[in-house]
């Protein structure tokens, strides 16, 4: 992907290696007057037509519908459906030619409710379309099309048993642009580290003709048939059938699976040196752990089956090996090394993986359309004798929905007394996360740049509590050689293994991981994980909903021609069940992508083995990251802030003082590859609180903004801007936030309309254009007068969120005070302690907090000089998430 500013349109244009647009990105939401989301689609096309390369004319029939067969028009853009998550509706409209939808072209738009405003467009429309109109009596055949002829274009023998078996279950006309690597999926590649290739189910197809050119658009017949093999003895196909020939362009079996993959509190997730797959019941039953088996249908003549409102458990496929059921009132306690304990795992998992998305506010019945609900389940199947390692989600009728999930072994070593991988919480989400959540939205169990992102849902989902020995295996148990933490050369988007399938996931999932890692997943243990179960459900959270937002035309080709974009427009939603405001994150999103090798300099060949470039533009406040975004902890102590007590310009920091006019300045770089203008700074303060809110919280310094000098690319110079005059009016210190945008960079605070709010800890550490200083010396003198002076500190303790929470303050110290048994006591507002440092708030309740420090043994100011980490901080928790935090250095300049 390459990426440019359209400076007439504030855009960001997402461009592919031909130069063909495939995505918008307004720098601030375009606002429309339309009375719905359609319309105010349909408006932003027309107004954007030219930057999207579609001629005016190819939008002049937006609301009508796709024909079933050939009538006289050109290429133009038809509506095909609304999708609607949240607050957002997803407004596609189908690529078709002769009226015919164009197979996997359309173009997207995503469109913000109340007011309807335009937060992203994407496409993957073709570029040049030709196509020939067929001859009436072809046309006709493939209108009445039966089993017996499709059973011969198919190549089956006539008689066979696999002929006989085909059913067609639906047809229907499209163009269809041919490339031969596509025809068929092929056996993957395994990487260096991997066991085994992974096998699609194919048939041996009849060579196309000569008339069959690649990169060709031909009329086409999709026929969706059901024809069964030994291994999958029920199994839903697509085939995409040229209408004039009669060559099959396209097949592919709704199934996906996976091959030696373990479970997630796997014995090493939970220990490190746990016992393996292949270990005794007696070294695995100990790992086991008592659960609620969730909303299992009442007992039938006193007996309890594994069948609920969202998962039934039964004997589908081959062998037969039927589930468990037990007398009312008994638990499904079975030794690990059984089938039943199998059984009680699949009903488990797969439950526990509907009931995760059901939490994230999604409905199930609309999310996964079509699929039936119980989902069907098969904890000992896979066709034949069922000996193998490996789990399979099988598709509906024209790949519309789930039809059954089957899981097999995890181990073979002892098929006397088999382990069964549905034990494996990490296989049923990349099952059900990964092909399961696709078949509704695109037809498909696969993306089309990768296999799925369900190698993501493991990895991030189980980080947060994972022991294992390395992090970055996504399946510890058994190792297969499949990795989150992929380098860049070797690795990069567009690199020597972005080719599709497991490999390419690998590289989906590192890059899914760095967002997550960004977000609170590098937070450290113990005291992080409040932040690490945050950011792994909400990184899950924009992968349903990028996905939700994905339609069989918009299924990405590659990575930067609808994924990225899908991303981001989940982010630009507003989490509304969660109560999270969206546009926090856009940014970590467009790095974690360049950080994997996307958005190289125009002109480059693949392959890519490099990190990609900034943004055209991308000024920033220095918080010690250089404008990117590794997790950042501690986001207030950024010292490219700093406050004079004169409009001397000088760059050393002084306390403000009370009820005086103070002088704030900034310091502003650009890491992006074009200068940056029109360059604004925007000066905000706040009380000393920890959990503020913004704009809530946060009131204009008296010199609220002003013009910066152009910034040079490329991190080249730092600009100082400032004096902005403000006066402070909370003894002690206050909170000091800088804003920088620019012309093709605003803030993600533009992102938000009045009204809406969002907490600091969202918000400051995920935008370089913001820095944010909650930072006060405390002189030392003497231990007296230093306690004396602590003891007058005074901060808020506010919880941001729109829910009740446990608040924790974490006090530290410097490591030598610590070790000398100094400590720091907590008080509320009244004086009495604070036990343990935790109390109860509602939502957006407030509590003043002072400090007492205890004193140990004694210690001279030119020691102090000497301490790396001279500084008391406190960190502040909401139902453990890190929230923000204050910093009283240990002033040094004076001695005792």
């Amino acid at each position: 992907m390459h990426q440019h500013y359209d400076s007439a349109t504030n855009t960001q244009v997402n461009t592919d290696e031909q130069g063909v647009v495939r995505g918008l990105v307004p720098d601030e939401p375009s606002v429309s007057g339309a009375a719905t989301a359609q319309l105010a689609a349909q408006e932003y096309l027309e107004q954007h037509a030219e930057l999207l390369g579609v001629e005016p004319a190819a939008l002049e029939n937006l609301t009508g519908a796709r024909e079933a067969q050939p009538v006289d028009a050109g290429s133009e853009f038809r509506i095909h459906t609304e999708k609607q998550q949240f607050d957002t509706t997803t407004v596609a409209y189908d690529q078709t030619y002769f009226g015919l939808p164009v197979w996997e072209a359309s173009v997207a738009v995503h469109v913000k409710q109340d007011p309807y405003r335009v937060i992203a467009a994407t496409s993957t429309r073709h570029p040049d379309v030709s196509v020939e109109r067929p001859p009436e009596a072809a046309l006709h055949r493939f209108k009445d099309i039966d089993e017996k002829t499709l059973a011969q274009l198919l190549g089956l023998k006539p008689g066979s048993k696999a002929a006989k078996s085909l059913k067609i279950t639906g047809t229907r006309l499209v163009v269809y642009q041919y490339e031969a690597a596509k025809r068929q999926p092929g056996a993957e590649v395994p990487t260096e580290d991997e066991l085994t290739p992974h096998e699609h189910p194919t048939l041996s197809l009849p060579p196309v003709p000569a008339s069959i050119t690649e990169d060709g658009h031909y009329v086409s017949a999709v026929v969706h048939f059901q024809l069964g093999t030994q291994e999958y003895p029920t199994l839903n196909w697509r085939a995409i059938i040229d209408v004039t020939t009669g060559a099959v362009l396209h097949l592919l079996a709704f199934v996906d699976d996976v091959k030696a993959l373990v479970f997630e509190e796997d014995p090493i997730t939970t220990a490190p040196s746990g016992p393996l797959p292949s270990a005794a019941s007696a070294l695995l039953n100990p790992k086991r752990a008592k659960v609620s088996l969730l909303d299992l249908n009442p007992p039938s003549g006193g007996t309890q089956a594994l069948q609920g409102s969202i998962v039934k458990v039964g004997d589908v496929e081959l062998p037969t090996v039927v589930p468990p059921t037990e007398p009312t009132g008994v638990d499904f306690d079975f030794d690990a090394r059984t089938n039943d304990f199998a059984a009680a795992n699949a009903y488990y998992h797969c439950d526990r993986f509907f009931r995760l998305v059901k939490s994230m506010g999604f409905n199930l019945a609309s999310y996964f359309g079509p699929t039936p609900f119980p989902s069907a389940v098969d904890h000992r199947g896979f066709g034949g004798t069922g000996n193998v390692i490996n789990a399979h989600c099988l598709g509906l009728p024209g790949g519309t929905g789930i039809s059954l999930t089957a899981f097999a072994l995890a181990d073979l070593g002892d098929l006397v007394h088999p382990i069964g991988i549905a034990c494996d919480w990490r296989v049923v989400l990349h099952e059900l996360g990964g092909h399961g959540i696709l078949y509704p939205h695109v037809h498909s169990p696969n993306f089309g740049f990768s296999h799925s992102a369900g190698d993501s849902f493991a990895a991030i989902l189980n980080d947060p509590v994972s022991v294992a020995p390395d992090r970055f295996v996504t399946f510890p148990w058994v190792n297969i050689g499949r990795r989150h933490d992929r380098p860049v050369n070797g690795w990069a988007w567009y690199g020597l293994n972005d080719v599709g399938g497991y490999s390419t996931e690998q590289i989906l999932a590192t890059t899914h991981f760095r967002i997550y890692r960004s977000l609170g997943g590098d937070a450290p243990l113990p005291v992080g994980l409040g932040s690490r179960e945050f950011a792994a459900r909400f990184v899950c959270y924009l992968i349903l909903r990028a996905v939700g937002s994905l339609t069989p035309a918009t299924n990405p080709p590659k990575v930067d021609q609808g994924w990225v974009q899908a991303l981001l427009a989940a982010d630009l939603g507003d989490w509304t069940s969660e109560g999270h405001i969206g546009g926090a994150y856009g940014k970590v999103i467009r790095w974690a992508f360049e950080k994997q090798g996307l958005y190289q300099p125009a002109g480059t060949m693949p392959p890519v083995s490099t990190v990609g470039q900034p943004p055209p533009v991308d000024v920033y406040i220095d918080d010690g990251r250089h404008g990117e975004y590794q997790y950042q902890p501690v986001h207030w102590e950024c010292q490219a802030i700093w406050n004079r007590r004169h409009p001397d310009g000088m760059t050393t920091h002084e306390d403000p003082v009370v009820g005086k006019n103070n002088y704030a300045y900034v310091k502003i770089k650009n890491r992006g590859t074009q200068q940056a203008t029109n360059v604004v700074v925007k000066a905000f303060h706040a009380n000393p609180t920890i959990g503020l809110v913004y704009p809530t919280d946060w009131t204009p310094m008296t010199t609220a903004q002003k013009a910066a000098p152009n910034v040079a690319p490329n991190n080249t110079a730092e600009k100082i801007v400032g004096p902005f005059k403000w006066k402070p009016t909370q003894v002690g210190h206050e909170c000091m936030f800088m804003i920088v945008s620019a012309k093709a960079d605003p803030s993600n605070v533009s992102n938000f309309l009045a009204g809406e709010t969002i907490p600091e800890w969202r918000l400051v550490p995920h935008d370089n254009n913001i820095g944010q200083r909650n930072v006060t010396p405390v002189p030392f003198h003497n231990h007296k007068q230093w306690m004396q002076a602590v003891a007058k500190l005074r901060f808020t303790l506010k919880n941001p969120h729109r829910r009740a929470a446990k608040m924790r303050l974490a006090p530290t110290l410097p490591r030598v005070l610590a070790k000398r048994g100094w400590k720091v006591e907590l008080l509320s507002g009244k004086g009495e302690p604070i036990k343990r440092g935790t109390l109860k708030l509602a939502a957006g309740e407030s509590r003043q907090i002072a400090m007492k420090l205890v004193p140990g043994e004694p210690f001279t100011a030119a020691e102090v000089a000497k301490w790396r980490d001279a500084v008391i901080r406190i960190e502040g928790y909401a139902d453990g998430i890190l929230i923000g935090g204050m910093t009283y250095p240990i002033a040094r300049e004076r001695k005792a």
